[in-house]
């Protein structure tokens, strides 16, 4: 095509002993029009352990149930490698089938990421989510499994598929409280104990799903704060 170039050729052999090849062409591009955040054409993420995600209306993302029973049948694999002789030929026949669906499990994510990731960049102007750290996640937890989500790599393919389009995605930090603040009337309930789905505002009466609530509370921060960095000349 007019314009393009070809940058870098690069060959990679995974631990399957499978072999990709990578063009990384540079293009001339575009610079699209900046689309404005506003409130109807926003939405609210909170990651979710349960869901992957919940959005500030309710809806949540569970990941495909390929992908569930793919990770099931990696943990049978697993424990049979714990079972066999090192060295051995099954011992040896196990590792590369660990490897294998070690590897479509990766593919299987990359796919749901990607696609999940496209259709909210096409839906939505501008995205609000927490600048959450899994790693601190985890180990507050003790959930090993967050950092497998994929959700650090969901929101970078959320960042610069809306970019593409002009679009925005607003990052809260995550020091801000968002699931134990009421989102219609800004009491804080303190004493709300983690392990609580739902919770009921003691001031507006409010009836909350926690999550819910949370990614409504991101969405009206994440707004709150553009709206303040763009009339300060911060933004845009």
């Amino acid at each position: 095509r007019s314009g393009w170039r070809l940058v870098r050729v690069t060959v990679e052999r995974t631990k399957t002993g499978k072999y990709y090849g990578y063009l990384l062409y540079a293009c001339p591009m575009r610079q699209p029009e900046p689309v404005a955040p506003v409130e109807e054409r926003t939405v609210g993420l909170k990651y979710s352990i349960a869901h992957f995600y919940v959005t500030d209306d309710g809806t949540s993302a569970d990941p495909p149930r390929w992908l569930r029973q793919s990770q099931d049948k990696l943990s049978a694999v697993q424990r049979k490698l714990s079972r066999s002789q090192p060295g051995s030929q099954n011992y040896q026949e196990l590792v590369q089938k660990y490897r294998l669906l070690h590897e479509h499990i990766a593919n299987q994510r990359r796919d749901f990421l990607h696609k999940e990731s496209r259709r909210i960049a096409n839906e939505w102007d501008a995205v609000c989510v927490r600048s959450d750290s899994l790693t601190a996640l985890a180990a507050k937890t003790g959930g090993g499994c967050i950092l497998d989500t994929g959700f650090g790599m969901f929101r970078e393919m959320l960042r610069y598929k809306l970019e593409r389009q002009g679009k925005s995605l607003l990052l809260v930090d995550r020091f801000r409280p968002t699931t134990k603040v009421c989102s219609v009337c800004g009491y804080v309930n303190e004493d709300l104990p983690a392990e609580a789905l739902r919770w009921r505002c003691p001031v507006c009466g409010t009836e909350h799903r926690r999550e819910r609530n949370a990614a409504a509370n991101v969405k009206a921060i994440g707004l709150g704060r553009y709206r303040t960095e763009t009339a300060a000349g911060g933004i845009g």
